[in-house]
Order: C-alpha cells, then sequence, then structure tokens
C-alpha cells in the first residue's frame, strides 16, 4: 500500500528553508558530492536539498513525528531509523550508491506540488543485489520491487493528510 501525504503551506515553507540551510552548510563546510560521475554543474546542488527536506517532511508527518532537518550531520538518518530518498521524475526507482549502509532502510518518496507519494521501502543490502547499476556504484531498484511503508516498524498517523493511495480505475 502508498501513502499519500499533503503538506500544509506553513510546513513546505519550513522543509523548504531546512532544504536552503542545509545546502548552505553543505557550501560553508566545502562539501563535495559523493556523485563524482556528475559534474558539480549538473547536480542541481539547491533543487535537491530542498526536494529532499520536502520528501522528509512528508515521512516524518506520515510517521506522527516532527521534522527535524540534518543540518551539517550526514550521518543521522534523516527519519526516525529511515533514510528518505525524494524523487521528483515519476519514473524514477530507488537510487543507492555504494558507499550507503547496507543495513539501512530507505524510503522512496515522490513530491509533487503540496503532495507526496510514499511508494515503499528496501534496504540498501536488497537494492544493492536486485538491481540494476543505473550509474557507475548507483543501484537503482524499481517502484514496484518495494515493500509498503505500512509493514514498517512505525506506524502510520493516519489523518485527512495522510491517507492511502487510492487504487486507480
Amino acid at each position: 500500500m502508498k501513502v499519500v501525504v499533503t503538506l500544509t503551506p506553513s510546513e513546505l515553507e519550513k522543509a523548504a528553508y531546512g532544504g536552503v540551510q542545509r545546502r548552505i552548510q553543505g557550501i560553508m563546510k566545502g562539501l563535495k558530492s559523493t556523485h563524482s560521475e556528475t559534474p558539480d554543474y549538473k547536480q542541481n546542488w539547491w533543487q535537491s536539498d530542498i526536494v529532499g527536506a520536502i520528501g522528509e517532511m512528508a515521512v516524518a508527518k506520515a510517521f506522527g513525528v516532527e521534522w527535524q532537518p540534518t543540518i551539517g550531520d550526514i550521518h543521522r538518518k534523516d527519519v526516525l531509523d529511515y533514510q528518505v530518498r525524494t524523487i521528483e521524475n515519476p519514473s524514477a526507482g530507488l537510487r543507492v550508491r555504494s558507499h550507503d549502509l547496507t543495513d539501512d532502510i530507505f524510503i522512496l518518496c515522490q513530491v509533487r506540488k503540496n503532495k507526496a507519494l510514499l511508494h515503499g521501502y528496501s534496504t540498501g543490502a536488497i537494492v544493492r543485489d536486485h538491481a540494476w547499476e543505473e550509474f557507475p556504484r548507483c543501484f537503482t531498484l524499481p517502484k514496484n520491487q518495494l515493500f509498503h511503508v505500512t509493514d514498517l516498524a512505525h506506524p502510520i498517523e493516519w489523518s485527512d493528510h495522510v491517507q492511502a493511495q487510492r487504487p486507480m480505475m
């Protein structure tokens, strides 16, 4: 089962601000990309940080916890015990890189406007064992091979803003 999360304007603003702060910290600390195969000018740093933060905000809302941005703390999990991977491209899958921990749980979140679709999750080990190497040292698992987020240890906090995706007719 997939989960749809609707974010309020203030939640979007908080996430966007957290993404901006994350980008500024990265600049000030001189952090380098872990995606060495992609030229720096193609990294879309600002967009990636803001969109990623919006996905994290949506996952936190789905689990009923306060989102705490990982500004300057790259070793902390994004939400609870989970890593969040956020996409805008509806055809993209869950990407895990060779430097990611194999025992981490990765949740795939797709954002569009103020809505986020939690497609599912997998572990780093499963992605690396069963996915294809889409880019050098980057493994992609299709969305239809993910486990349901409702099966995770932390329960979904259902509400008017956190709902099961309706089946397509």
